[in-house]
């Protein structure tokens, strides 16, 4: 079990010092995330972790569908909310807004499941479990190594602002271990990775980025929106809450269960 901490430490600063300041080196913030693939493949080389322990399954359709309830109904109750309140503003649609939609859930889904998935769920939460750690010990530390990763975007992206900071790190810490229990049930970070990719595009594109405005022109982004906003980390909470209540009822958190 000790070793088990000391390597997914090994692995996590490794990542954190790399993601730091790889992008700050070479002035391209997309590197963030990119320069976690070669770490992955060098740690995996090193402990020799399998397929399996990595999170190189399918799951089943029943997973899929939590991945898709994930995103889709804290998005679709804050929009009724925001609906209801007149907060929704002119909708910006067009047929370019298609494709991009395409092309960003596309592109997302490599990129999670080759770096952020890859990481968290994969490489971390396969060397915590070969330690035999606690299935919530594990659910935890890789939801705070996920949410940490993603505090230096406050220094490399200018559309953030510092007061979004508690919600936003906050908020992911409950996205981390919604998509840590995808990983659990499912064994697979190609469900997580999914999941992932769907929460991306909808929130950006619909609710915007940062500070930035989506297609539904809503301008109080530190109310409604999925990933910043106070409803968002509100109905994360209990998402997270209905899917942890469900995995301990119809699966249990220990791994003989789990078999």
């Amino acid at each position: 079990m000790r070793a088990a901490y000391k390597i997914g430490l090994i692995g996590y600063v490794l990542v954190m010092i790399c993601s730091t300041v790889t992008p700050i080196i070479f002035n391209n913030e997309q590197l963030q995330a990119l320069i976690i693939f070669p770490i992955i493949l060098i740690l995996a080389y090193w402990t020799k972790m399998n397929g399996k322990e990595l999170g190189l399954e399918f799951g089943s359709l029943r997973d899929y569908i939590w991945a898709i309830l994930y995103p889709l109904s804290i998005c679709s109750v804050i929009i009724v909310i925001a609906l209801v309140t007149g907060n929704i503003g002119g909708v910006q649609y067009s047929g370019e807004v298609t494709g991009k939609i395409a092309y960003l859930f596309l592109y997302t889904l490599i990129l999670a499941f080759a770096t952020e998935e890859g990481f968290f769920r994969g490489w971390l939460f396969g060397i915590l479990e070969r330690g035999k750690l606690n299935p919530k010990l594990i659910l935890l530390i890789t939801a705070l190594a996920f949410s940490s990763w993603h505090l230096p975007l406050f220094f490399l992206n200018s559309s953030f602002s510092w007061s979004m900071l508690p919600i936003y790190i906050t908020g992911g810490i409950i996205g981390g271990v919604t998509f840590g229990l995808l990983r659990y049930i499912s064994g697979s970070i190609i469900v997580s990775s999914f999941s992932h990719a769907l929460w991306n595009t909808v929130v950006y594109i619909l609710f915007g980025f940062g500070s930035t405005i989506g297609i539904l022109g809503i301008k109080m982004t530190d109310i409604f929106s999925p990933e910043s906003g106070l409803l968002g980390l509100t109905f994360g909470l209990v998402f997270m809450a209905i899917l942890w209540f469900w995995t301990s009822k119809k699966i249990g958190f220990n791994y003989q269960a789990k078999t």
